[in-house]
């Protein structure tokens, strides 16, 4: 991870349980740089949605703090929401308008943002999905990819400091998993600072600038991908037989 950014986001000791029987998640932490891409891991069950939920602002952690920018929010749910966009891993339950450019302008237009300002960020998030041509298309005519990228444009015009993602991958052909793998590249070089939940190792290790994988909500791994590759399987991850990590993705080099 490039470590002459600014952290943005830090995590300490993090728990969450839904009951004093049931913990779900138990001292997690780690720290986000501006600008990074990181990667969360691990099996089914280790918790990973459950920590988006908790950072978002959408679950109340048992323990631990969250800062942002050196803030902390810990107990300002709001501001993490209004800080943090949460892509899900079911797109169509983040699309809402009848049209590209409706579902688009949703947010805004409940942030009350001026007519100049939605037009601007309107024509900026639509260049930047490559969604121009899709601007009057009802939603659900949209390809898995389209809709993906929609529900990012929606996040990513409300202005967010960090965009997370769960398993943005998840039910896509390969066309799509490509398209969106560099959307998110490009959004990462435009300075936009990201946090991938996948089990897709493949698709996308080679991208990290850090690695977490998570077993039985905890952090069992966390490093660059350089640090934590070999000891990937170990943890229950699958993961491509090669010796070059930069060979773990399905962009074309």
């Amino acid at each position: 991870m490039n470590t002459t950014q600014p952290v943005l986001l830090s995590v300490e000791h993090l728990s969450f349980s839904f009951s004093k029987d049931k913990q779900i998640l138990g001292d997690i932490s780690f720290s986000v740089n501006q600008g990074s891409f990181t990667l969360i891991s691990g099996p089914n069950g280790a918790g990973k949605s459950i920590l988006l939920r908790c950072l978002k602002g959408l679950l109340k952690p048992s323990g631990g703090s969250i800062y942002l920018s050196g803030e902390d929010v810990t107990k300002n749910p709001k501001k993490r929401l209004h800080s943090i966009g949460l892509v899900f891993q079911d797109a169509d339950t983040q699309i809402v308008g009848q049209t590209v450019e409706k579902d688009i302008r949703f947010g805004m237009e409940n942030l009350s943002l001026d007519e100049n300002e939605q037009q601007r960020r309107l024509d900026e998030v639509l260049a930047l999905m490559n969604l121009q041509n899709q601007r009057d298309q009802r939603p659900r005519t949209l390809s898995g990819g389209e809709k993906r990228k929609l529900s990012i444009a929606g996040i990513l015009v409300m202005d967010p400091k960090l965009i997370i993602l769960d398993e943005p991958f998840a039910n896509l052909d390969y066309r799509s998993a490509v398209s969106v793998l560099e959307t998110l590249l490009a959004l990462q070089q435009s300075g936009h600072t990201i946090i991938i939940v996948s089990h897709e190792i493949d698709k996308v290790l080679a991208h990290a600038d850090q690695v977490l994988v998570l077993e039985a909500g905890m952090v069992a791994v966390q490093g660059t991908k350089h640090s934590v590759f070999e000891h990937l399987e170990d943890h229950g991850m699958y993961v491509p037989k090669t010796s070059n990590v930069e060979d773990l993705t399905w962009l074309k080099h």
